[in-house]
């Protein structure tokens, strides 16, 4: 069997990637099979496992992927020239609208799957993202706070940070008709709150 090149690996390998996660978004994480996904990139079975061990492993490496959005957002945040309260604004309008967007981190969180997947992921896969997440956090919020922001306990600032990013994922249960309204005025408050020394 002749070896393939570096090119067709990634090649392959990306399209593991965007099939697997095509298929999470229709059937879901727990009913979608290793064979599904091989059958939908027209590889052998033998071919996955040369790339990931398991399921639960290239599922991570998909929720990975889509995560890196928070990545884009925050430095296209941080280019802004905008004041403190408006900058808060504007991070958390831009996040609102991706994770709103993003149909796969949707699915994920309504169909409840994500604590059952993360239980059977190696213990050293959770720990690194733990830890690059923490980084870059803790990067951004430095930056907020030489901007302005008036909370000096950066945890504090991660986890209203994580709140308001979860609340989109509520919508349903929240209710339609005053999530929107609901979801503006949160954002209004808590950025004039974090900013009350500058505002």
């Amino acid at each position: 069997m002749a070896r393939i090149s570096a090119e067709q690996r990634m090649k392959i390998h990306e399209t593991l990637l965007n099939k697997s996660k095509e298929l999470f978004i229709q059937y879901g994480f727990s009913k979608t099979s290793i064979d599904d996904i091989v059958n939908a990139c027209g590889i052998a079975k033998g071919s996955f496992y040369s790339y990931y061990p398991s399921k639960e492993e290239l599922f991570y490496a998909v929720l990975r992927r889509e995560e890196e959005i928070k990545n884009k957002i925050i430095s296209e945040v941080m280019s802004e020239s905008l004041p403190p309260k408006e900058l808060l604004m504007r991070f958390f309008e831009i996040s609102f609208k991706a994770i709103e967007e993003n149909e796969f981190l949707q699915n994920l969180y309504q169909r409840g799957e994500y604590e059952k997947i993360v239980k059977r992921l190696p213990k050293e896969l959770i720990d690194e993202h733990a830890k690059e997440d923490l980084e870059s956090s803790l990067e951004f919020v430095k930056f907020l706070q030489e901007k302005g922001v008036t909370e000096e306990d950066p945890e504090i600032v991660i986890g209203l940070f994580r709140m308001i990013m979860l609340l989109p994922l509520h919508r349903q249960e929240i209710g339609e008709q005053t999530f929107l309204k609901t979801m503006k005025k949160m954002i209004e408050s808590l950025s004039n709150d974090l900013t009350r020394k500058n505002s």
